[in-house]
């Protein structure tokens, strides 16, 4: 009965939540960076889908070092089918950490798992782009959800995360600090 007891307590030990498939315990049913933006949506801030320029971006601190285990955005119906290319920066060293193509939902947002382990060191400045070169005819579908007033007012804070500023670039703009884009990060 004791070794039956010993093996039951080092199974239950053994089973962590790392074992097994690393989607399993990537919840994108709530993050940081979502509430973040509807706080900054309940303070006044719009919901808008807008800006026609090739990359939205945010610049971003964390006060705890994470994984990122899916990056979540929302297409354009005119280009539901294109990849986009979610960029990110280590703005310390200006080295791409990241860079994969993929595509996303036009009808709300969706999440992919990145193609690369992207570890993310607490209090580094790092900077998420999503870039869209491949718009067709129509500039339009460069434009994206994002949270906005007239007196943007950085940093944004939630949690492990603090927004500390923005920009819509490239084929436009630039408009610097005009808001904070949707693309969200899950971490593990």
């Amino acid at each position: 009965m004791k070794k039956l007891m010993i093996i039951l307590v080092l199974g239950i030990v053994s089973c962590t939540p790392g074992d097994g498939n690393p989607t399993v315990f990537c919840d994108n049913s709530t993050s940081d960076f979502q509430t973040l933006y509807q706080n900054m949506i309940s303070a006044g801030h719009t919901d808008n889908v807008t800006y026609d320029t090739e990359i939205h971006e945010y610049t971003f601190v964390l006060s705890a070092t994470k994984e990122v285990c899916e990056i979540g955005y929302q297409s354009q119906p005119g280009i539901a089918t294109t990849p986009y290319v979610i960029e990110i920066v280590d703005n310390t060293t200006a080295n791409i950490i990241y860079t994969g193509s993929h595509i996303f939902s036009a009808t709300g947002t969706s999440y992919t798992t990145p193609t690369a382990t992207i570890n993310l060191v607490a209090g580094t400045s790092y900077t998420i782009k999503r870039i869209q070169t491949n718009w067709g005819t129509n500039i339009g579908n460069t434009i994206g959800r994002l949270a906005t007033t007239n007196t943007m007012s950085f940093p944004y804070i939630n949690g492990i995360m603090t927004i500390t500023g923005s920009n819509f670039h490239q084929n436009g703009g630039p408009a610097i600090d005009f808001g904070v884009p949707y693309i969200d990060i899950i971490f593990k």
